[in-house]
């Protein structure tokens, strides 16, 4: 799993990020800014701990109480998401949980030993939200010296905010994800035979 962070951290974030600063207006949400800012306190706590097991414990508790993994994993199958059967997505909703869980636990682990603070966010729409943060403390030349971690937050009409994506170093981790999803069930066939070979390749990846 080291290596699909370190890959996904190469990519396709920067048409993306240019994209939101081109056409979000120039606003900031305090919630869900403060929405972002508790995450990364608990964030934080859990990568000091010492034991690798624990700190994989608590993203995957993180990951479950604040992402919607559910809307993210549909996202990732993009128009294929209406070709799967009731009985694919049973299968391919919890594989996608814990192939999600080790990448974020692969991506945050780069910033053990660090913490991470909200810097400001930026309204895209009235549900949809980008919260930067950035490495506290960080010395000028250092690794994190420029380096901002984005988040996206989306608001429910109820008023319950959720991550739906977060990217860093390059890349918005759910549209990479569904860029690698939807070539592999394209180059299986599409349809339900390409589904099938996605659900395969998960399996190999984190077991199941």
């Amino acid at each position: 799993m080291k290596t699909i962070a370190a890959n996904i951290g190469r990519l396709a974030f920067g048409a993306v990020a240019a994209a939101v600063a081109t056409t979000a207006p120039a606003s900031a949400d305090e919630a869900a800014e403060t929405f972002v800012a508790g995450i990364l306190d608990e964030a934080n706590a859990v990568f000091a701990a010492a034991d690798q097991a624990a700190r994989d414990a608590g993203v995957e508790a993180l990951v479950d109480k604040y992402v919607d993994v559910e809307r993210v994993a549909r996202f990732t199958l993009g128009q294929y998401a209406r070709q799967a059967t009731p009985e694919q997505m049973a299968v391919y909703m919890p594989l996608f949980r814990k192939y999600a869980t080790s990448v974020y636990s692969s991506t945050l682990d780069e910033y053990t030993g660090e913490k991470l603070a909200v810097e400001d966010s930026i309204d895209r729409t009235e549900r949809d939200f980008i919260v930067n943060s950035k490495v506290v403390g960080a010395k000028p030349g250092s690794q994190y010296a420029d380096l901002v971690v984005h988040w996206r937050v989306y608001r429910a009409q109820d008023g319950k905010q959720s991550v739906v994506d977060a990217g860093a170093s390059g890349v918005w981790l759910a549209i990479e994800q569904q860029s690698t999803f939807k070539s592999v069930i394209a180059n299986n066939g599409g349809g339900a035979a390409g589904i099938d070979a996605l659900i395969a390749d998960l399996k190999a990846k984190v077991g199941g």
